[in-house]
């Protein structure tokens, strides 16, 4: 097995609710952004290999900035544009032609495949996911827990990933012991009047509570996965190429192949909050939350010296 991990960070996400990209927004005391404090935490745990999946509205000016970051840092740095038209077949193109929306995390990941041959970390840049949670997923990578068969998601227990004015999304998980069984997606989670976590929906199966686990696209994966989305995204494309809301989502491609029996997923909880970058009062959040963990020595002031 390999000693390398890369870390695979979805960055092409500008978001509806802010006026420009997230990944820039300065949210530390030096203007660090939010991004930087997970490649410090990828650092921290050894990786040496960042792959970016960008959109055409990443700017080469913020390229170089992260280049910059990672290379004096001794480490290595990839940029791969994510486009309607990347790794769709030509026969299509006039299908898709008024199509607006990414085709979603399957496909952003689909992208990288040359680029990474030994299992890697995948995270979301728009969320603050805490250094004890890259230190669970560097655990099951040196336990040899990630295998061809067998991949590892770090979760959050829902009260972790919310906060009292957010109306969000999440995925919360269904487990036998220490393995996934499904992730199914809940909309419109907010507190109530009573400071309860309710849902508009509800599911029999799941517990829905403050300790719920909740994936956040935590994921540790083999590149084996490459084989399933090839396969997964051709299917796709025939069933869903006119259909230009439709998005080709990673965590339902792992909930195909549990189905299919072809894949287990272990699972491994992170005792730490996940904040998310969705909007400028959640921006206030995130600062306070690096402020506080600057002072108990988690983050130096400033982050690169």
């Amino acid at each position: 097995m390999s000693d390398h991990l890369s870390l695979v960070i979805l960055a092409g996400n500008i978001g509806k609710q802010y006026e420009w990209q997230k990944q820039i927004d300065p949210v530390g005391p030096y203007r660090e952004t939010l991004l930087e404090y997970s490649i410090f935490d990828a650092l921290e745990i050894g990786i040496r290999h960042f792959v970016f999946i960008i959109n055409q509205d990443f700017s080469a000016e913020t390229k170089k900035y992260f280049q910059h970051i990672i290379d004096r840092n001794f480490s290595h740095v990839e940029f791969i544009l994510q486009t309607t038209y990347t790794a769709v077949p030509r026969s299509i193109y006039d299908s898709i032609d008024n199509r607006k929306l990414p085709w979603g995390t399957g496909h952003a990941l689909l992208i990288a495949k040359s680029h990474l041959s030994h299992p890697f970390i995948i995270i979301d840049a728009d969320h603050l996911h805490g250094r004890r949670t890259f230190y669970k997923a560097k655990e099951l990578f040196i336990e040899r827990k990630i295998l061809p068969n067998r991949y590892g998601l770090v979760t959050y227990s829902l009260l972790k990933t919310i906060t009292e004015d957010d109306l969000v999304s999440r995925g919360l998980c269904s487990l036998n012991k220490d393995y996934l069984k499904v992730i199914k997606k809940f909309n419109s989670i907010h507190f109530n009047n009573d400071n309860e976590i309710v849902s508009d929906e509800i599911d029999e199966d799941l517990v829905f509570d403050n300790e719920a686990n909740v994936s956040m696209n935590f994921w540790i994966l083999h590149p084996s996965i490459f084989r399933f989305l090839e396969d997964k995204f051709n299917s796709f494309l025939k069933n869903n190429a006119k259909e230009l809301d439709k998005t080709f989502s990673l965590y339902k491609v792992i909930n195909d192949m549990i189905k299919e029996d072809q894949l287990e997923v272990i699972v491994r909880k992170s005792d730490e909050r996940c904040f998310g970058l969705y909007n400028k009062e959640s921006k206030y959040k995130i600062i306070e939350n690096i402020r506080n963990s600057i002072e108990v020595d988690i983050y130096p002031k400033p982050l690169w010296k």
